[in-house]
């Protein structure tokens, strides 16, 4: 006798099934591929703007440090060294940075032990964190220094562990990447304090800059009749600050210095990244204010960013704005007396590959970026808004650089 309802059981049995067929998975595996490629790119940016958010953050931080210790300092910007010293030109191969400098007032004034040529002064010993360092190889021009007590007594700014790093040195005295190498084979025994001392990097990973306006130099931009617009702009900015100075000359007084950050602007291998910050801006990414770039390019380029975008002189051959050519155009005013910048997300400083230069360098016989751009269009027609009133705008703003600075 046949059981038909044991059959019926075991034929629900025998065709039930469990999982997903090849289709099913494929079409599952497609659907979260594609989620992922939407998300990841929101998921990036999200990053980069919490990156850049700290990266302000600790700049504002940094600078209102700078502005408090003027208050207590007659005016004077934060820096063991004066500007002029970090300016010269022993200083292109010692490699000592601006926001080393600083370091040595904001951090505190426990850290600095004493004068290299001190009789007094205490043993070097690097592996109890007391190095030598300074902006030149002359001893007056060094000092012994602690960088363990960074941020203790007295300090104006105290640096979180993870953005107060050494940046390694190559035989030159350059940068080389944070985090690398303490010694490198062939170093000069004045260069080791360089190597220890800990940089300000931001939330990338690549030493900050700091840009301290040498008040000692000329106090006001002039501008002559006629004048030419290489020695406007190098009331502002110099090379280095070696010697009298003079309209035609890169070296001499000026309120800022490139040498002050050679450091940086001449490293082959600068932050994580490892860029050529001193490579040859026809050849591929790299600074426009860096080594490879023609000295008077790197000047003006330099003032254009410094000076504030809303204060300007003009020839005085021309009656007004209307009357002005773009290269009659000329910065007046710093955007502050102490300024720290970031090389943003590119790791490059005012990269030549990036959307600030393809909207605005001046490659017309030259590599730079001019201030009168501000203003005035390549072709000489005034800026304008949305409604068609003349305005002007900032042209650092189209780089991804950040650029914080004192009142």
């Amino acid at each position: 006798m046949v059981d038909r309802g044991m059959n019926v059981v075991r034929g629900v049995g025998e065709g039930r099934r469990d999982g997903f067929s090849l289709v099913e998975m494929l079409l599952v595996i497609g659907v979260i591929g594609l989620m992922i490629a939407l998300l990841l790119p929101a998921l990036a940016g999200a990053r980069q703007s919490a990156m850049k958010v700290s990266t302000q953050s600790m700049m504002a931080d940094l600078t209102s440090a700078a502005q408090r210790f003027g208050n207590d300092n007659s005016g004077r910007n934060p820096g063991y060294f004066s500007e002029a010293l970090m300016g010269h030109s022993n200083n292109l191969d010692v490699g000592m940075s601006a926001m080393e400098n600083a370091m040595l007032d904001l951090g505190g004034s426990a850290a600095v032990l004493a004068r290299a040529d001190d009789e007094n002064a205490p043993d070097v010993n690097p592996e109890e964190g007391i190095i030598e360092i300074g902006p030149s190889e002359e001893m007056e021009d060094r000092v012994i220094v602690n960088i363990n007590l960074i941020g203790s007594t007295g300090a104006y700014y105290t640096p979180d562990a993870k953005s107060f790093v050494a940046a390694a040195h190559g035989d030159d005295g350059q940068a080389g990447r944070p985090g690398g190498e303490a010694l490198s084979d062939g170093i000069e025994s004045l260069s080791v304090g360089q190597v220890l001392m800990p940089d300000l990097v931001d939330a990338w990973g690549n030493p900050m800059l700091a840009w301290s306006q040498d008040q000692s130099a000329r106090g006001s931009i002039l501008v002559s009749p006629g004048a030419a617009g290489d020695g406007v702009y190098r009331q502002f900015v110099r090379v280095n600050s070696d010697g009298s100075g003079g309209e035609d000359s890169d070296a001499g007084p000026a309120w800022f210095y490139l040498v002050s950050n050679a450091a940086f602007l001449e490293a082959t291998e600068f932050g994580g990244g490892g860029v050529n910050m001193a490579g040859d801006p026809n050849g591929g990414s790299t600074s426009v204010i860096g080594g490879g770039v023609n000295d008077i390019d790197r000047i003006r380029t330099l003032a254009t960013v410094l000076a504030s975008p809303s204060s300007f002189l003009l020839d005085p051959s021309v009656d007004g704005l209307g009357d002005a050519e773009f290269t009659q155009v000329f910065p007046s005013t710093p955007r502050g007396r102490f300024m720290v910048q970031s090389a943003g997300s590119d790791g490059i400083f005012l990269s030549n590959t990036s959307d600030g230069w393809a909207s605005s360098g001046n490659t017309l016989g030259g590599f730079s970026l001019d201030f009168g751009n501000n203003y005035i269009s390549q072709n000489d027609a005034r800026i304008t808004d949305d409604n068609d009133a003349f305005t002007n705008i900032d042209l650092f703003e189209s780089f991804d650089d950040l650029l914080t600075g004192t009142k």
